[in-house]
């Protein structure tokens, strides 16, 4: 038997899935994160080396038995960034076919189950990516320095530059205040700098905080619902730039989001649906069907002309 491996590559956790060569899935695996940025190639590399170990010992094949592995990882967009984790690869004596591309897009054919839509990503971070007649079409993506507009990370630094406005007096009082001090377990206000210019404090924990703009904006609180509106506002702009560029107004589309701000926080959601169904009519919003591991395999396949036997 021959098979193939798919996977979703990010900074927290690795989700990958075994299939086989007529279109089944045959078996599922979650590893550490595989995000060269932000893990280092060496780590990164140790993740694809127990991924491929741990299958092939489990199923008792040998790396002569893949056909081929496609990946979807955060970050890579470039030429030069796929080189790399082929690269790691060709370390690994792995030669089977070896398919690199941005995990938003398997992220957007694991949830539509075609290579053709736009997918709105917001969680640590944002990005917008929409394909159309093998044209691929990315917005946003640029990191937190740069961008990652309506996103878990974002919302937490509002959150947190409203807190220090607010206990300034630039700002009105803001329930947000009590809620980040108890949430990171502070004394008081001024405590907040130190927990910004810790070593230990990266992108993920500051995104964690959005859930305290959630909870105030859940309670009214007037600048928490501001930054609530922002972050739909900047998820707009993200998708209808994708939209804009590959359909006219009255055209038929779909899209499809996926992340744990535009899931999981419902005025955000609620909002974005609402706010571009108006701008486009004809639009049809879906529920991501699969994940991106699947969505991988799914491009992996269809390479080969094999067809996924969803079960």
């Amino acid at each position: 038997m021959k098979y193939c491996i798919g996977v979703d590559g990010g900074g927290t956790k690795t989700l990958t899935y075994l299939g086989d060569m007529a279109g089944h899935i045959l078996d599922s695996c979650v590893f550490g994160p595989s995000n060269y940025y932000s893990s280092g190639l060496e780590n990164t590399k140790k993740v694809f080396g127990s991924i491929v170990n741990y299958y092939c010992l489990k199923h008792q094949f040998d790396y002569s038995d893949l056909v081929f592995i496609s990946l979807g990882l955060a970050g890579v967009d470039r030429e030069m960034d796929k080189q790399v984790i082929r690269d790691i690869f060709v370390e690994l004596n792995i030669t089977c076919d070896i398919m690199v591309y941005n995990d938003a897009r398997t992220a957007l054919v694991g949830a539509l189950g075609k290579d053709e839509g736009v997918i709105i990503v917001s969680g640590t971070g944002s990005i917008a990516t929409g394909i159309r007649d093998n044209r691929l079409v990315r917005v946003g993506g640029w990191g937190h320095i740069l961008g990652d507009e309506g996103s878990g990370y974002d919302i937490g630094m509002k959150t947190l530059k409203a807190i220090m406005k607010s206990y300034d007096g630039r700002l009105s009082p803001t329930l947000m205040t009590e809620k980040v001090i108890e949430f990171l377990e502070l004394d008081d206000v001024e405590d907040i700098i130190g927990f910004v210019h810790d070593s230990n404090t990266d992108k993920k924990k500051i995104a964690e905080l959005a859930i305290v703009a959630v909870q105030a904006a859940k309670e009214k609180d007037t600048l928490a619902l501001a930054i609530m509106d922002e972050s739909v506002e900047a998820l707009l702009e993200l998708a209808n730039t994708v939209i804009r560029k590959l359909y006219s107004v009255d055209e038929s589309a779909e899209l499809t989001y996926i992340g744990g701000i535009i899931t999981n926080v419902g005025y955000i959601r609620d909002s974005f649906i609402t706010k571009i169904k108006k701008d486009y009519p004809n639009l049809t919003i879906k529920k991501p069907a699969q994940d991106g591991a699947v969505g991988a395999l799914y491009l992996g396949w269809s390479k080969y002309g094999v067809s996924y036997q969803q079960s």
